[in-house]
């Protein structure tokens, strides 16, 4: 069987499974294992704006205010009208986000190096060299432009 007829799937195992280790340890910081994206984008970017996040993480409109929403009713993020655009949400990480964004970003890079620890640095390069190749492809299939995390 062709490798690449299950590609997708495997992504999708991969995310699956992402998903549940992170869950497991942001437990303690308060937050699931998707709205991790949220405070590291606010963190970086004070005052993005909300439809913008939502390109980037190439999520919805709408799934984006309602994490948002459960990020400030949690004192995660504040949200404000733009001065520029008054339909623009702007979105502001708090003295929480600011705390806990260092240690998401060691669990992050931790679960990265546990996944490769067996891995060759040219098989390491490689993985990420197709991996950024097929991303781009996919972005450009549905144009949209999204981040490297």
């Amino acid at each position: 069987m062709n490798p690449i007829e299950h590609l997708t799937w495997r992504v999708n195992q991969l995310a699956r499974i992402t998903v549940l280790q992170r869950n497991k340890a942001f437990e303690e910081l308060g937050i699931t294992g998707t709205q991790h994206s949220y405070i590291l984008n606010v963190c970086r970017e004070p005052g993005i704006v909300q439809d913008y996040l939502a390109k980037k993480l190439y999520v919805n409109k709408s799934n984006v205010a309602r994490q948002v929403a459960q990020l400030q009713e949690l004192g995660f993020i504040t949200r404000s009208a733009s001065e520029t655009d008054k339909r623009a949400v702007c979105l502001y990480p708090t003295e929480k986000a600011q705390k806990i964004y260092p240690v998401i970003r060691e669990v992050l890079h931790e679960w990265n190096q546990y996944l490769v620890a067996d891995f060759t640095d040219e098989e390491k390069e490689t993985l990420a060299g197709l991996m950024r190749r097929a991303v781009k492809r996919a972005a450009d299939y549905i144009g949209e432009e999204g981040q490297e995390e």
